[in-house]
């Protein structure tokens, strides 16, 4: 399908000019420029080309929308990269990658470019049929075009967002130096167990895109297995989730920048840690341990052996953990990055109802800080929301 250019309220500002393009070639129009951007400022790997063009061939339901700052030479000076989709009666719009791309950005050069972005995703929301819900999770904390949108739209909320620990290596490369006394003793307590056992231990880094394939059968088993346990559904076991978590892995893998640790006992797949490599970082995207190993604590001696991976790697500098606030990130961090997330709606009305989901959360979250007993029962609700967040996937994609 030819994408549909046009400007957005004709704006021109200085050197900037802004345009919207709509249709599945979106990320191939804009290519190289958006490549050189994406580069110029430094985005993460869930938030450039390769990583959205993976998602959008897989997540087909949305269609992608770009809105673009352009210089006098043409040159990217800003993208939002973005997708829509029409269920329910309400308009979606959310950050193309929606869903499991752990860091999003609203690629700018520079202020003036952030403004102009800015004011052509709102004109562009309200050129949308009503009612309508924007959704921009995941974005850096004071990012420039989301201020600017907010202050645009009549009904916007900035809120803080998930939060990712990092583990930033200084000189001294010795695994040790980085993580907790008592995630130290639990790995020697485990190792010595197998030990004991006299089981058979094997800890493999496959990065070539041949031996990454090979194990990715063995690797989806065990994600699966490891969600149910914890959540009662799997994203891979239907919609687009599956398709996108192996193709993405395998188009990074032919790019050169898939890490992916392997824990064996007797033979059988036990953990799996995948990174992905990203310039000098080390991105943690997927890890889980297999049920029925977990007695030998086989998830946390993956994570330990990636860690010792990265820091073998003399040019990685950090070992992102992505999102989320599980314990065993932190007691191998010493850092941690804060996200913010952009909401927005048509109304007040349409508001109330689609964010009364994360306001309850919000507020739970608050009551277990002063009561002990909303503290204590904290682990059960949140288990039953991620059942629950099953429950309502299968009965939004019913008939």
């Amino acid at each position: 399908m030819e994408v549909l250019a046009r400007s957005v309220e004709n704006a021109h500002h200085g050197r900037v000019r802004v345009r919207l393009l709509t249709g599945p070639n979106v990320l191939d129009e804009l290519s190289e420029r958006l490549d050189d951007l994406h580069t110029a400022t430094a985005c993460p790997v869930t938030a450039r080309r390769p990583w959205l063009s993976t998602w959008t061939r897989c997540y087909t339901h949305h269609q992608p929308v770009g809105v673009v700052a352009e210089g006098a030479d043409d040159r990217l000076e800003g993208a939002a990269l973005l997708a829509r989709r029409r269920t329910r009666g309400l308009t979606h719009v959310v950050a193309m990658g929606h869903g499991p791309s752990d860091q999003v950005r609203l690629a700018v050069r520079s202020a003036a470019a952030a403004e102009e972005l800015g004011r052509g995703i709102a004109d562009f929301m309200g050129s949308l049929p009503r009612p309508w819900a924007l959704r921009l999770r995941h974005l850096p904390q004071d990012d420039a075009v989301a201020t600017v949108l907010a202050e645009r739209l009549g009904h916007a909320r900035l809120v803080p967002g998930d939060v990712s620990p990092v583990t930033r290596f200084s000189g001294d490369r010795r695994l040790r130096t980085y993580v907790s006394r008592n995630h130290h003793q639990q790995v020697q307590r485990m190792n010595n167990r197998i030990r004991r056992e006299g089981l058979c231990l094997d800890v493999a880094h496959l990065s070539e895109p041949q031996k990454v394939a090979s194990v990715l059968d063995e690797v989806e088993v065990v994600c699966r297995s490891r969600d149910v346990e914890v959540r009662g559904w799997s994203p891979l076991h239907d919609g687009p989730g599956g398709s996108f978590f192996r193709q993405v892995i395998l188009d990074h893998a032919e790019r050169d920048e898939v890490e992916l640790t392997t824990l064996r006992l007797e033979g059988q797949l036990t953990s799996y840690v995948l990174c992905f490599r990203d310039g000098r970082a080390y991105r943690m995207w997927s890890c889980r341990v297999a049920p029925a190993w977990k007695r030998y604590g086989a998830g946390r001696l993956g994570n330990n052996a990636a860690l010792a991976h990265a820091l073998a790697d003399e040019h990685c500098t950090e070992f992102d953990w992505m999102r989320g606030d599980e314990n065993y990130k932190f007691s191998m961090a010493n850092d941690v990055e804060q996200a913010q997330d952009l909401m927005a709606w048509s109304s007040s009305a349409v508001g109330v109802v689609a964010d009364a989901r994360r306001r309850f959360k919000v507020q739970l979250l608050s009551s277990a800080e002063r009561f002990a007993a909303v503290e204590r029962v904290l682990p059960h609700v949140r288990r039953l929301d991620e059942r629950s967040r099953g429950v309502r996937r299968r009965l939004w994609r019913a008939p």
